[in-house]
C-alpha cells in the first residue's frame, strides 16, 4: 500500500515539475541572483587589465586617422556627385511653381487609391504649404526619392540574383538578417565618418538601411512562382532569361511592390533620423524645436512628417494591390464620413457635391484621353495599321496617366508664357506653434498636471528603473554573463551561447558594462510595461470589434510614424530625463504586441469555444486557460518585435535625457571620436542580436511544443 502511495506521490511531483519547471527554475535563478547581488554589494567593475588590454576605441581612432587621407578623395568625389544630384532635384521641386508640384504629388494618390486617398493626399501636401514647411518637405522628398531609387534598383537586382542562385542566397541571407537586426541609428555612424555631414551621408545610410525588404520580397516573390509555369514557358521555347523577364518577374510584382512599400517607409524613417548628421528637411525642424524646447515648432514638423508617412504608405500599399482602384472609375456614391452620418443632410449634400464634381472631372479626363488616343492611333494607322489596335488598347489602359501628363504640361506652358501661377499667399499660412507653446506653459505650471506627471515619473523610477538598474549594476559581470550564456545554451544551443559570451566580453572589455546594464534595464522595463498594457488591449480588441476598429487607425498611425516623432509628445508632457525616455520607448514599442496578441487569439479555431463550453468552462476560463496559452507563440513574436523596437529607440532617447549605450554614440559623434561611437554601436548590436535570437528561439520552442510548425 505504501509503495502505491509513494508511486502516486512521485507521479504527482513529476507532473507538477513538468508543468511548472520554467517557473521553478526562474524563481530559483532569481533567488540565487538576489543572494549574489547582496553578497557582492557594489557596482560591477570589469577587470581594468582586460580593459587596458583591449583599447578598441583608441585603435579605431588611430586607424581612422591613418586611412582617412587615402579614402577621402574617393568619398569626397562620391559625396560631391550625390550632392550635385540632390541639389538638382531640390532646386527643381522648390523653384517650380508650387501648384505644379502639388498636382504631381497628389495625382498618384488619385490614380491608385481613388478619391478618398486623393483627398487625403491633398490635405497632407496642402498642410506643408499652410504650415510654411514646403521647402523642408521638398528637401525630405528629394532625399527619399534618390535613396529609394538606388535602394530599389540594387534591391531588385540582388533579389533576382538570389532567386536564381542558391549559393548567393545563402551568402546574402545572414547579411540581410544582421542588417534588419541593427538599430536604425547605427547606419548613420559609418555614413557620417565616410561622407561627413549633409545629404551624401544621409543618402548612403538610407540606401543601406532600406535595402533588405525589397531584396527579400523580390527573392520570395520569384521563388513562389509555381514550377509548372516555368516548365510551360520552357516548353514553348522560352529561354531561362525570357522565362524570368516575361513570366516570373511579372507574376512576382505584387511581392516586389510590397517590398518597395516597406523600403519607402524605412527610407522615410532614416531620412528623418539623418537630421543628426545635418541632413536637411522636416526632421531638422523637429530637432531644432526640441533642442530649443519649442514644443509647438517640433509638433508642426512632427505633424508634417506623420502626414507624409501616412500618404506614402497608403499610396505604395495601393500600388501593391492586385486590383488597383483607378481614379477614373467611380461606380458608387463617394462617402467622406462614416456610415453613421448618412442621415445628416448637410454632410450628405457635401458628399454628393464632391461626388458630382469628381464625376465631371473624370468625364473631362476621359474625353481628353479619348481625343489623344484617337489622334495617335489615326497617325499610327498610316505607318503601321496592324499594330494600331494594340496601341489603342495600351493607351486606353493608361488613360489616367495620359490625362495627368496633359494636365501637368498645360500647367507648365501656362506658367511659362503667362506667369499665371503665383507664390502661395502668406495670408493662407497658419502656424499653431504659438498657441501650443502657450498651452504647454499653462499645462506645465498646473499643479494637478504637475502632480500627475511627477507621480508617474517617481513611480517608474523608484518602482522599476532604479531598483533594476541597481540590481543589474550590482551583479558581478561574470555572473550576469553566465546567466545569459546558460539561457542561450538551453534555448538555442552552443552557437548562440558562444555569441552571447563574445558579446558580453566585448561590452565589458570596452568599458561599457555599466552603460550596457542601463540599456538592458531600460529595455526590460519598457517591454514589461508594453506587455502589461499591450496584452490586455490585444485581448480586448480580439473580443470587441468596436475597440478593434478604434485601435486599428491608432496603431496604423503609430507604426507609420518615424521613430523620431515619438519624442515630441513625451517631451511636451514629461520634459526630459531617463523616465520620459522610457515612456517614449513604451509608446514606440507597444503596437506590435497589441497586434500580435489580437491576431494570436483571433486565429484560434472556433471549435475551441465549443469544446470549452461542453466541459462547462466559462468565457473567462476559456480565455485564461485555453486561448491565452495557445496564443503565447504569437504574443512572443510581439515581445520579440517590442524588444528590437525598444533597442532602436534606445539610440534616440539620449536626445531627451536618456542614458545607456546610445549616450556614448552621441558623445562620440559630437566629439568626432569614431572609435567611441563605433564601440557603443557594436555594443547595442550585440545586445540586439542576443535578445533577438533568445526570444526567437523561445518562441520557436513554444510553437513546437504546441504542435505548430
Amino acid at each position: 500500500m505504501s509503495t502505491v502511495i509513494e508511486d502516486q506521490r512521485d507521479s504527482l511531483l513529476q507532473s507538477i515539475w513538468e508543468e511548472h519547471r520554467g517557473w521553478v527554475l526562474t524563481c530559483a535563478a532569481l533567488v540565487i541572483s538576489l543572494a549574489v547581488w547582496k553578497i557582492h554589494g557594489t557596482e560591477t567593475v570589469f577587470p581594468k587589465s582586460w580593459i587596458e588590454a583591449f583599447p578598441f576605441a583608441d585603435k579605431v581612432n588611430e586607424f581612422d586617422k591613418w586611412i582617412r587621407p587615402f579614402i577621402q578623395p574617393t568619398t569626397r568625389a562620391i559625396g560631391a556627385g550625390v550632392t550635385w544630384f540632390y541639389e538638382l532635384v531640390v532646386d527643381w521641386l522648390t523653384f517650380t511653381q508650387w501648384q505644379i508640384v502639388f498636382v504631381i504629388l497628389v495625382l498618384p494618390a488619385f490614380a491608385y487609391g481613388g478619391l478618398r486617398l486623393g483627398l487625403l493626399a491633398v490635405f497632407a501636401v496642402g498642410s506643408w504649404l499652410v504650415l510654411d514647411m514646403w521647402d523642408a518637405a521638398m528637401e525630405t522628398l528629394s532625399l527619399m526619392c534618390i535613396s529609394i531609387a538606388i535602394s530599389v534598383t540594387i534591391g531588385v537586382l540582388f533579389g533576382i540574383m538570389a532567386s536564381q542562385n542558391d549559393r548567393f542566397e545563402t551568402i546574402i541571407k545572414p547579411i540581410l538578417d544582421t542588417m534588419q537586426t541593427l538599430p536604425a541609428f547605427i547606419y548613420l555612424i559609418p555614413a557620417f565618418y565616410l561622407f561627413g555631414l549633409g545629404a551624401p551621408g544621409a543618402i548612403l545610410a538610407t540606401v543601406i538601411y532600406a535595402l533588405p525588404p525589397v531584396v527579400r520580397l523580390t527573392n520570395l516573390g520569384i521563388r513562389q512562382v509555381p514550377a509548372g509555369i516555368d516548365e510551360a514557358a520552357t516548353s514553348f521555347g522560352a529561354t531561362k532569361i525570357q522565362s524570368l523577364v516575361k513570366v516570373k518577374i511579372p507574376m512576382a510584382m505584387p511581392a516586389i511592390k510590397l517590398g518597395i512599400n516597406q523600403t519607402v517607409m524605412m527610407a522615410l524613417a532614416l531620412v528623418v533620423l539623418a537630421t543628426f548628421i545635418a541632413a536637411p528637411g522636416l526632421g531638422d525642424i523637429v530637432l531644432r524645436g526640441m533642442m530649443r524646447l519649442n514644443v509647438g515648432k517640433a509638433l508642426e514638423g512632427g505633424l508634417a512628417i506623420v502626414l507624409m508617412a501616412i500618404v506614402l504608405d497608403r499610396i505604395t500599399n495601393a500600388m501593391g494591390q492586385a486590383e488597383q482602384t483607378s481614379g477614373s472609375r467611380h461606380d458608387h456614391v463617394f462617402r467622406l464620413f462614416p456610415q453613421g452620418f448618412e442621415q445628416v443632410k448637410p454632410i450628405l449634400y457635401i458628399e454628393y457635391g464632391i461626388d458630382w464634381a469628381w464625376r465631371q472631372i473624370s468625364r473631362a479626363g476621359n474625353l481628353v484621353t479619348l481625343v489623344i488616343v484617337t489622334g495617335t492611333c489615326k497617325l499610327a494607322t498610316i505607318y503601321d495599321s496592324e499594330n494600331s489596335v494594340k496601341l489603342r488598347e495600351i493607351l486606353l489602359a493608361h488613360s489616367f496617366l495620359i490625362a495627368s501628363i496633359v494636365l501637368i504640361t498645360v500647367m507648365m506652358l501656362l506658367d511659362t508664357h503667362t506667369g499665371i501661377f503665383s507664390k502661395f499667399p502668406d495670408t493662407w499660412e497658419h502656424r499653431f506653434r504659438t498657441p501650443v507653446n502657450q498651452y504647454m506653459d499653462e499645462l506645465v505650471t498646473n499643479e494637478v498636471f504637475y502632480g500627475i506627471t511627477t507621480w508617474i515619473k517617481e513611480s517608474l523610477y523608484f518602482g522599476l528603473i532604479n531598483p533594476l538598474n541597481t540590481f543589474l549594476k550590482g551583479l558581478p559581470w561574470w555572473y550576469t554573463s553566465l546567466i545569459f550564456i546558460c539561457i542561450a545554451l538551453l534555448i538555442r544551443g552552443r552557437g548562440l551561447a558562444i555569441a552571447t559570451a563574445i558579446g558580453f566580453l566585448f561590452i565589458g572589455a570596452t568599458d561599457l558594462w555599466i552603460l550596457g546594464m542601463i540599456t538592458l534595464s531600460t529595455v526590460t522595463v519598457s517591454v514589461l510595461i508594453c506587455f502589461i498594457v499591450g496584452v490586455p488591449l490585444g485581448i480586448l480588441a480580439a473580443y470587441n470589434r468596436t475597440v478593434d476598429a478604434l485601435l486599428k487607425p491608432v496603431l496604423d498611425t503609430m507604426q507609420t510614424m518615424p521613430v523620431f516623432v515619438y519624442l515630441v509628445p513625451v517631451i511636451m508632457l514629461f520634459g526630459g530625463g531617463q523616465i520620459p525616455a522610457v515612456i517614449a520607448t513604451v509608446i514606440y514599442a507597444l503596437p506590435p504586441l497589441v497586434r500580435c496578441t489580437t491576431l494570436g487569439i483571433r486565429e484560434l479555431p472556433e471549435e475551441i469555444n465549443e469544446v470549452s463550453s461542453s466541459f462547462g468552462a466559462s468565457t473567462t476560463q476559456t480565455l485564461t486557460k485555453v486561448k491565452i496559452p495557445m496564443a503565447i507563440p504569437a504574443i512572443m513574436v510581439g515581445i520579440n518585435q517590442g524588444i528590437m523596437m525598444a533597442l532602436a529607440m534606445e539610440v534616440i532617447t539620449p536626445l531627451i535625457g536618456g542614458k545607456g549605450l546610445g549616450l556614448d554614440v552621441f558623445t562620440g559623434m559630437n566629439t568626432a571620436s569614431f572609435g567611441l561611437s563605433l564601440q557603443a554601436g557594436i555594443g547595442i548590436v550585440m545586445l540586439a542580436i542576443i535578445l533577438d535570437r533568445i526570444s526567437q528561439a523561445w518562441t520557436k520552442s513554444q510553437r513546437e511544443a504546441m504542435g505548430l510548425t
